[in-house]
């Protein structure tokens, strides 16, 4: 009698070497190669086979991403064989998430933080943010689309659990063409206030990229309290909705400049002043132009700062050039260093997985150094917004706080 062959539920693929590789070294992402293109396009969930033993790996395909065509789950030798295994697998990972949130929320000091970081917290390509009593599900890999519902499900559980306030849940969908689509799940819900720090700000969930406030800087804000206590003039660039505009004036600074190119963020900045009566909006001022051109005026007045902060968009359009954050900062460092006083600081970042940390510190390093200036500190996501060792892009929110030597 032949012996029956045990039939695999889900499909089995071939990786490349280097793929297995860097996954034995915690690297989540499988990229476009010449494996991937055999994977089955319409198969959601896949096997990835290891030639040379026994483990292999579960995958989120992503056939639709330009670069990432699948994320790594589980590395095992026993597996989830089916979507209603992996379900149980993500229910699990994600209430133990939710609970780091839970012991830490009092520390925090906010009403925004991340429920679940993606990879860092073995859930690759899918974020939840908390913003009050809203949880904001943002999709970054098509593949979590097609458990939307399911997701839906589980987070409400859990939030019913954890976090019983949040009775509001928004999916947002992020493509790598910066389009978004936001579908309310509940009441339709489109404006809301929150505190950060003890600060008022107006959050928007409309057609919006940005909903008004970035969660993934609050700790390094937190961390640079005492240079914001010691700065009595600051200077805000590329300031956006203004969170560091107002944390400043929070910490007693009298002379706050916030410049920005658009005209709608400063306006939103001006609102969220407004909703804060305990600072005083007579030390703050706006500038609506290009930052080059605010550096050249402020030194030109011969305007001095105690601390500048300067955020740029990873890839930028400053009035009528468009350049790379990276690139900016070889005029900009020495700009910046113009209007520093004699015991300034500044705070430079750079927001992109594509070019990594260590690039970002020797050009920064180099630039700083011939400016007079040194890397006094270096700067990272903590507290909700951990990294995973192994995954360098994870590490995509970059910061050096520069002084005069």
């Amino acid at each position: 009698m032949a012996t029956k062959v045990k039939k695999h539920k889900l499909p089995r693929v071939k990786l490349h070497p280097a793929t297995l590789k860097h996954a034995k070294k915690g690297h989540p992402w499988v990229t476009e190669d010449s494996y991937t293109k055999e994977f089955p396009r319409k198969q959601n969930l896949l096997i990835g086979k290891n030639p040379k033993g026994d483990e292999k790996l579960f995958l989120l395909h992503d056939p639709t991403h330009k670069k990432v065509k699948a994320r790594i789950w589980e590395i095992g030798t026993e597996l989830p064989e089916s979507p209603n295994g992996f379900l149980r697998s993500f229910n699990h990972r994600l209430e133990e998430s939710f609970l780091k949130r839970v012991s830490a929320r009092e520390k925090y000091q906010r009403d925004n933080f991340y429920l679940c970081f993606a990879e860092a917290d073995g859930i690759p390509g899918l974020m939840i943010q908390k913003f009050g009593n809203v949880a904001l599900i943002q999709i970054y890999s098509d593949f979590w689309f097609f458990f939307k519902n399911d997701i839906r499900r589980i987070v409400k559980a859990h939030c019913a659990s954890h976090f019983p306030e949040v009775d509001k849940f928004i999916f947002q969908q992020r493509k790598t063409s910066d389009a978004v689509n936001f579908e309310n799940l509940e009441k339709k819900l489109t404006e809301i206030t929150i505190q950060e720090f003890g600060i008022n700000y107006h959050l928007r969930f409309d057609y919006r990229y940005d909903i008004g406030i970035y969660s993934d800087m609050s700790a390094i804000r937190k961390k640079l309290t005492n240079e914001f206590r010691n700065a009595k003039s600051v200077l805000n660039l590329y300031s956006y909705t203004g969170a560091f505009s107002l944390f400043a004036l929070s910490k007693g600074a009298t002379d706050v400049h916030s410049v920005d190119l658009s005209k709608d963020y400063i306006t939103w900045l001006e609102k969220n002043i407004e909703l804060n009566p305990q600072l005083n909006s007579s030390h703050h001022e706006s500038k609506i132009t290009s930052v080059e051109k605010a550096l050249k005026s402020y030194a030109d007045e011969g305007k001095k700062f105690d601390l500048i902060i300067c955020d740029p968009p990873s890839f930028s359009s400053d009035g009528r050039k468009s350049q790379s954050a990276l690139k900016s900062y070889d005029k900009l460092i020495p700009m910046i260093e113009s209007c520093l006083s004699d015991e300034g600081k500044a705070v430079v970042f750079l927001n992109t997985h594509h070019i990594l940390r260590k690039k970002f510190n020797e050009r920064i390093e180099q630039l700083a150094s011939k400016s007079g200036m040194r890397v006094a500190k270096a700067l990272r996501m903590e507290e909700d917004c951990v990294t995973l060792s192994g995954f360098p892009e994870g590490d995509y929110l970059k910061g050096l706080l520069l002084s005069r030597k």
